[in-house]
């Protein structure tokens, strides 16, 4: 099962079954698999001020 997290500051929505092609992460990349440096796409927020959501 996927999971998907919101950021906080813009809600934006990482999905782990989607990825993030603006930043090269392939398809089916888990969040915990994404390192600390990770940034919000969107609004370059930090990884930190993700949380889960239902998806």
């Amino acid at each position: 099962m996927s999971r998907s997290y919101e950021c906080q500051i813009c809600h934006y929505v990482y999905s782990e079954s989607s990825g993030e092609a603006l930043v090269d992460i392939e398809p089916g990349t888990t969040w915990d698999e994404i390192g600390e440096a990770f940034q919000c796409p969107h609004c370059q927020a930090k990884k930190k001020l993700f949380i889960e959501v239902l998806s």
